[in-house]
């Protein structure tokens, strides 16, 4: 059989080497392989194939064909496209090569077998090794390895090879401790170019062991070697990582000589090696390696990169004070000489997300109750947002009006309206009405703050008010703030400014005479106590001309006030007419034959948005579906959040056929688009339509919702809400075809249980029993799949499977309660130990009810046991053998002591458990009280912890 082997071998090397296209070079080579080849063969099997050395030399051979043939495969392999590689079968395609190899392996393995004290044992090994290793056989390589370096002659060639291939090995394993004996008892031994890549190695070993001084005395000589063309070059390599050396090694000093020794900039250096062990989490030698850098570097250029390290580090790492120190001298230094447009973008990058993140902290509920966290955040968010505006001085107004929002947040509503009035004025300035309005909203309502101090808002009032009215003049709303500066003027004696605010009232609110009079009455009032009266003469020429609005026994009193001028009159309240001059521009233009169509979209659109703040649904309704009929899509996205303001005021004014309807009309425009909002409208859609009894118009939109792109999850989640709509109406055939079409997705099996379970119950109710128990079946598996899947069960789910549980364990109950205990002794253990067998069963199913996760099915399962164990502990406890002396029944009642006591207190530990577990899981069942009192304890069930009675509204305990 072994003759046989070798010359298959040899004839299957003949065939396999047909395949190739071989180079000259190699073709020669081979030529004199095969010849030897022949020979050594030839001799092998004279000598009847018992010579190792003859075998050893065969498996050389062989090796050496399987090298060539490798070189050649490879070559060809790669110059083949990479997409008609991905196709190809590459251990068929390396099958030459591969079977030389294992000509190799099987001559060598002859070897091992047949000769295991052979003097060329170790070489045999090292042609193993290497063949494994080749054919990708790492384990049996390594082992291989290990078995030549340990039987070869310390020092030579082989002896060498097989230690460094084996530290090669331990270092990619990351066996540092192993690998550097190894290393150094072969490294120096072979001086060929690969000296410098497994030096490289071993300097990284000692680097992990932190045997940092010799780490950077290897890294220094690979790093000299490297110039030398006959090794393999390495500098860039040790030049990346040296700089990591010395930075764990506490040598920054040096770090610096040796970079600037090589004529390198150290600093670009320390950035690099910042960047990179940053990613490693080692944040402190970042820090200190960028801060070195940033100290010692005098190019801007270089610097700035620098600083921006800085400020990628400090981001990752939340060091908000450093992170917003850099900011501030990287704005500095833009204003000193522009940044480029790469710097300059990540500058803003950085500054932006920093005011973002510290504006949201602000605002969030996380800093509630820390009063001095959420100032200092707040505090920081309005400097970033400072820099923000520097940088882009268009966006100054937007800026400062996120520090108002930022202060606001914090309640420092002070610096808030200072900082919305220079947003206002700066927007002003940039004629940008957006900011301008949000900007005076903000105003109004931190002067409506009750914690605002009253010396601080009496401050604000004419500011704010003054410049409100620049913006809006004729609405009701500012009829209101006409008023309330009138009254600030007046109130901080500013008599000229009163006037003017009275004329400009009256100008823009020529029918509110009620509110003119009064206006009139305080300033009259003021320049008659002063005796003024050619003051109170003009204005009752004022009002004689008309230019003031006011009753007519108002006017009539006035115009006789400088013969009465003593006499006090009471002024008499009128009703305000309808001065809405925004809404009847608004309908002018839609109605105006000259308008555009753009024109009156943006009418119909501002006019849905007015009628909502004013309350008026029905209108808004109206308009806004003129708006959606004719506006653009772009149009619809950009103003989607308020289409959906509209509609949820729709549907919180119970008006849900309207509501559904224009989140419907909202979902047709965008149903093509990407648009976040499209799913809020699809939602929306379905879900009013539920709210308002309409379940056909619901599976009509989830059905157009498909066709719209919208996701799965989406379309599963408002499936599951028509399912519970269904069901309540009985349409079960429906029903039964969206409950089928959810049960595709093995994701929603837990959320199917519950639904399976009405339709379960609908079959019971008809009769059909079968189908009943299939479902009931299909539930137990989606309850099964989900845990192995580990998704959340819902807890009704829970409930349900768990009931099903407590079937058996009350089956059981009742087989217990069944079993008497009665004499003679024979019967009374058998009982005894009946009874014990089932508590042991009860108790199983209580811990897999457990397991399961229900809290009605835990509290339900502990009810029984515990009773179970209470009942069973208490009848031995109480029982009396009957016709027995006294002294058998006081020896009887001794041992039965021994049994009923571990019962009971069984219970009473079942118990406190049960307690534990309602109170961690804060469990809330009808069966509370069962499991939590017993006994005396029944008069707490309406006490609660701190011993005060609970009673009905009446009073009644």
């Amino acid at each position: 059989m072994l003759k046989f082997l070798f010359l298959f071998i040899i004839l299957v090397q003949v065939a396999f080497a047909a395949k190739l296209s071989l180079d000259d070079r190699r073709k020669k080579i081979l030529s004199i392989v095969d010849e030897e080849l022949s020979e050594v063969s030839r001799l092998a099997k004279q000598q009847d194939y018992k010579s190792a050395d003859t075998l050893l030399r065969l498996s050389e051979l062989n090796l050496e064909k399987a090298r060539l043939f490798r070189e050649a495969e490879n070559e060809q392999y790669l110059a083949i496209p990479a997409e008609d590689r991905r196709s190809m079968n590459k251990a068929e395609y390396f099958s030459a090569s591969s079977k030389y190899f294992d000509a190799a392996n099987d001559a060598a393995l002859v070897v091992v077998k047949r000769f295991p004290k052979y003097k060329g044992i170790s070489d045999v090994y090292y042609i193993l090794a290497y063949n494994h290793k080749e054919l990708g056989m790492h384990d049996q390589a390594k082992k291989y390895f290990a078995l030549s370096a340990k039987g070869s002659v310390a020092g030579n060639d082989i002896s060498t090879k097989s230690k460094l291939n084996l530290a090669e090995y331990y270092y990619n394993e990351n066996k540092y401790k192993e690998a550097i004996p190894l290393y150094e008892a072969s490294i120096n031994k072979l001086n060929e170019k690969w000296w410098t890549k497994d030096t490289f190695n071993l300097a990284w070993s000692y680097y992990r062991v932190k045997n940092y001084d010799k780490a950077i005395s290897l890294m220094k000589e690979v790093h000299r070697k490297s110039g030398d063309k006959k090794y393999i070059d390495m500098k860039l390599s040790v030049e990346r990582d040296i700089g990591i050396f010395y930075v764990d090694a506490g040598k920054m000093p040096e770090a610096i000589q040796f970079y600037e020794g090589l004529g390198l900039n150290y600093t670009e250096q320390f950035v690099k090696i910042a960047n990179s062990i940053v990613t490693q989490g080692r944040f402190a030698q970042a820090e200190t390696l960028l801060e070195k850098a940033e100290k010692n570097e005098k190019d801007q250029d270089k610097r700035v990169e620098i600083l921006i390290a800085q400020l990628n580090l400090y981001d990752k790492f939340g060091k908000v004070a450093e992170h917003l120190k850099v900011s501030k001298e990287l704005v500095a230094l833009n204003k000193k000489s522009p940044l480029v447009n790469e710097q300059l973008d990540r500058l803003a990058f950085h500054v932006n997300k920093k005011a973002a993140e510290l504006q949201k902290a602000t605002a969030s509920d996380i800093y509630k109750n820390i009063p001095k966290v959420k100032k200092e955040k707040s505090i920081q968010a309005i400097a970033y947002f400072e820099l923000s505006s520097q940088l882009n001085p268009g966006q100054k107004a937007e800026k400062t009006f996120f520090q108002g929002e930022t202060a606001y947040a914090a309640g420092d509503f002070a610096k808030a309206l200072k900082l919305y009035v220079s947003s206002f004025d700066s927007a002003a300035s940039q004629k940008d009405k957006k900011i301008q309005t949000q900007s005076l909203e903000a105003m109004l309502s931190s002067l409506s703050q009750t914690t605002l101090s009253p010396d601080v808002a009496n401050k604000y009032y004419i500011p704010v008010y003054t410049r409100y009215l620049t913006v809006d003049q004729k609405s009701e709303r500012a009829n209101s703030i006409y008023q309330k500066l009138f009254n600030a003027q007046f109130e901080a004696k500013d008599i000229a400014g009163a006037e003017k605010t009275l004329t400009e009232f009256a100008k823009y609110h020529p029918k509110d005479f009620k509110t003119q009079e009064g206006m009139l009455a305080k300033v009259m009032d003021h320049h008659r106590k002063k005796k003024d009266y050619v003051v109170v003469k003009t204005y009752v020429s004022r009002i004689n001309a008309g230019e003031f609005k006011v009753s007519t026994k108002y006017a009539d009193a006035l115009r006789n006030l400088m013969t009465k001028i003593q006499i006090e009159g009471v002024q008499q309240s009128l009703e305000k007419g309808d001065k809405d001059v925004a809404l009847q521009g608004y309908i002018q233009i839609f109605n105006s034959p000259d308008s555009t169509p753009k024109a009156k979209t943006n009418a119909a659109y501002n006019l849905s948005a007015l009628y909502y703040e004013l309350g008026d649904t029905t209108q808004s309704y109206q308009w806004s579906v003129t708006a959606l009929k004719d506006m653009d899509t772009v149009d619809v996205i950009k103003f989607a959040d308020s289409f959906l303001s509209i509609a949820s005021g729709l549907f919180l004014r119970q008006q849900f056929a309207q509501s559904a309807d224009l989140s419907h009309r909202m979902l047709v425009k965008v149903c093509k688009e990407n648009s976040s909002n499209k799913v809020v409208a699809f939602k929306n859609a379905v879900f009013i339509s539920l709210a308002n009894n309409d379940i056909d118009k619901a599976i009509e939109i989830r059905d157009f919702g498909r066709s719209c792109s919208i996701a799965d999850t989406a379309i599963s989640e408002v499936s599951f809400e028509i399912l519970k709509d269904l069901s309540r109406a009985k349409r079960w055939d429906t029903f039964e075809k969206i409950i089928s079409e959810l049960e595709k997705n093995s994701k929603n099996f837990p959320l199917l249980i519950k639904p399976y379970e009405d339709l379960r119950r609908q079959f019971i109710g008809i009769g059909n029993n079968d189908e009943a128990r299939q479902i009931y079946a299909k539930q137990n598996t989606f309850y099964q799949q989900s845990k192995a899947q580990k998704l959340e069960v819902p807890v009704e789910a829970l409930d349900l499977i768990a009931e099903r549980i407590l079937f058996s364990l009350m089956d059981k109950k009742k087989r217990l309660d069944a079993i008497e205990l009665t004499f003679p002794e024979a019967q009374f253990n058998t009982a005894v130990k009946t009874k014990l067998q089932i508590l042991d069963q009860m108790t199983g199913d209580v811990n897999t009810v457990q397991q399961m996760g229900s809290g009605k099915g835990i509290v339900e399962a502990y009810k029984l046991v515990i009773d179970a164990y209470e009942t069973f502990g208490t009848s031995l406890k109480n029982f009396t053998p009957p016709g027995k002396e006294e002294a058998y029944v006081t020896s009887f009642k001794k041992a039965m002591a021994d049994v009923h006591g571990p019962i009971l207190s069984n219970a009473q530990k079942q118990r406190i458990e049960i307690k534990r577990l309602i109170i961690d899981n804060k469990i809330l069942t009808f069966s509370n009280y069962n499991v939590l009192y017993f006994g005396s304890d029944v008069a707490k069930r309406f006490v609660t912890e701190k011993e005060t009675v609970l009673m009905e509204r009446g009073g009644q305990r």
